[in-house]
């Protein structure tokens, strides 16, 4: 059997465009004389319509390109496609082949269905074929279902990327799958949608073999025979690998959510850290290092090596920077805030306000020059709420918002596996905010792998103060990085999106659970 793939994004509110990419490849595969051509999941109607297809113009016009999709099908190619439709007053997806200008099969009770619809069973040119979701299945009925009487089976799927267990599931899925069926063709969705992405990575499998994989990320098309067993470059990502898919995601989210904004150029500060210098690099890939401006903002208790470390980076990637010193404007507020502040020591306010100039000299930057300010902070320090609301939480888009601290250095060595673009001392320096002589982010947070300990177990395992502590973290590190959690979501409300990476990335928003005070 000769069947074409198709790996795209597809938007919600873009219905005419993505009936276009889907009518466009089918007539491709009929050129190919293909026997089946197959799309995502969610093609039609895009990715996540949520509430759009409550609304009646939404869910008619959705309806309307469905017919127009169908009428165009051919009795020599079969398309493969889903789409939503009423039932019991809810939107339900029904995964349909379409053939000779009529839905041939429906694995929900289309009403325009043919009556020979049987279960989720179809039999096609010879093969009896299997149609579903990937999602519709788990590693437990995988283990349970290889007595479904078909040789081939199709899956569909929009599959959000998550690294680490989210990712090697679906990989552990599909191989248990390739053993259930002689042959099984999976298809995802791929891209950066707003701030989220779309895994790709469609692929065949023949005899329990993975025979052909198409990128992470991007889109890409393909037409093979199943009886020519192809072999095509297959890219099986391993657990150690999961940092390279870090990178391209993050790289693949900023690319797209620039072009879905309409916007071509980056601001971003540069101020030597660790943080900052991974996210430069990370934009210049994704939008070309002539659309990613720096600035640098020393102030008088920044040290040497800072602005000598961004300058070199800056050099590295040939990105246009400027550098001005925050000093006077910062005399300049705090004579005029005198009266307010009055003889009081040197604190908190004055360590913000730093920020918080950075943050308009920033922005008015992004706005003279027509760019997007990328933030630059980390997991582990929003969810402890180190970060100031105005001033380095500002900006347009959150690039590693989802990345602990103990990520961002191992992305950074990623970045220089080949050479330093990342100077080594930005790696090997403690981290400071360098707000204050002397400071470091140790002065104010507990260590970085214990906050992350912490974290995962408690947003991750649903695990409270006393199994936190139970597992072998001090108590006092435990109630510390668990108060500063609680106490600061509303700053996280505040921040920008952050490019979504995990399953836990919408936790970090919540406040600390009921189990969790009764502990106290």
């Amino acid at each position: 059997m000769k069947v074409s793939i198709l790996q795209e994004s597809f938007f919600p509110g873009a219905w005419e465009e993505n009936y276009k990419k889907i009518s466009t490849f089918y007539k491709k595969a009929c050129r190919e004389k293909s026997d089946l051509a197959i799309v995502p999941g969610d093609a039609l109607c895009g990715f996540d319509p949520l509430s759009l297809l409550d609304y009646s113009v939404c869910s008619d016009k959705i309806s309307r390109l469905q017919k127009k999709l169908v009428q165009e099908t051919n009795t020599a190619t079969a398309l493969v496609f889903d789409s939503p439709f009423a039932l019991d007053g809810s939107f339900m997806p029904s995964l349909m082949l379409a053939v000779g200008g009529c839905i041939r099969f429906s694995t929900k009770q289309h009403p325009e269905a043919d009556a020979d619809m049987q279960a989720d069973i179809f039999e096609y040119e010879g093969k009896r074929i299997y149609f579903s979701y990937l999602s519709d299945w788990t590693l437990v009925t995988v283990g349970t279902q290889d007595d479904i009487p078909a040789d081939m089976a199709v899956l569909l799927d929009a599959r959000l990327f998550k690294a680490g267990n989210e990712t090697l599931l679906r990989h552990r899925m599909l191989d248990c799958l390739a053993k259930v069926f002689d042959e099984v063709v999976y298809v995802d969705q791929c891209g950066g949608q707003a701030t989220t992405v779309l895994t790709g990575a469609s692929a065949f499998f023949s005899s329990g073999d993975c025979r052909l994989q198409l990128p992470y990320f991007e889109p890409a098309a393909c037409t093979f025979d199943t009886q020519d067993k192809p072999k095509g470059k297959v890219v099986r990502m391993p657990e150690e690998g999961q940092i390279a898919l870090i990178h391209d995601a993050i790289v693949c989210c900023i690319r797209d959510y620039f072009r879905q904004n309409g916007i071509k150029k980056a601001v971003l500060g540069l101020s030597g850290g660790i943080d900052s210098a991974v996210v430069l690099p990370l934009a210049v890939e994704a939008l070309g290092r002539k659309n990613v401006f720096g600035l640098m903002m020393p102030s008088q208790f920044s040290t040497g090596h800072s602005v000598e470390d961004a300058v070199k980076e800056a050099e590295n990637l040939q990105i246009y920077y400027e550098i001005i010193p925050i000093k006077p404007l910062y005399d300049v507020f705090m004579k005029q805030l005198a009266p307010v502040f009055k003889d009081t020591p040197f604190g908190l306010a004055e360590e913000n306000l730093q920020a918080r100039i950075r943050g308009n000299l920033l922005m008015a930057t992004a706005n003279k020059t027509g760019a997007m300010l990328l933030n630059t902070s980390n997991k582990s320090e929003s969810a402890c709420g180190y970060g100031t609301m105005y001033g380095d939480l500002c900006g347009g888009m959150s690039v590693i918002g989802d990345l602990y601290k103990r990520q961002v250095y191992e992305l950074a060595r990623y970045i220089n596996r080949k050479k330093e673009i990342i100077p080594q001392n930005c790696i090997d320096k403690a981290p400071s905010a360098e707000l204050r002589p002397g400071q470091q982010d140790s002065d104010s947070l507990p260590p970085y792998d214990l906050i992350e300990k912490v974290l995962r177990m408690h947003l991750e395992e649903m695990k409270d103060e006393k199994e936190i502590v139970r597992s072998g973290v001090p108590k006092d590190v435990t109630v510390r990085v668990l108060d500063l959690f609680n106490k600061s979501a509303y700053k996280r409300r505040q921040a920008p999106p952050a490019i979504r990476l995990s399953e836990t990335l919408l936790a970090v928003d919540v406040n600390i659970p009921p189990a969790y005070k009764k502990s106290r």
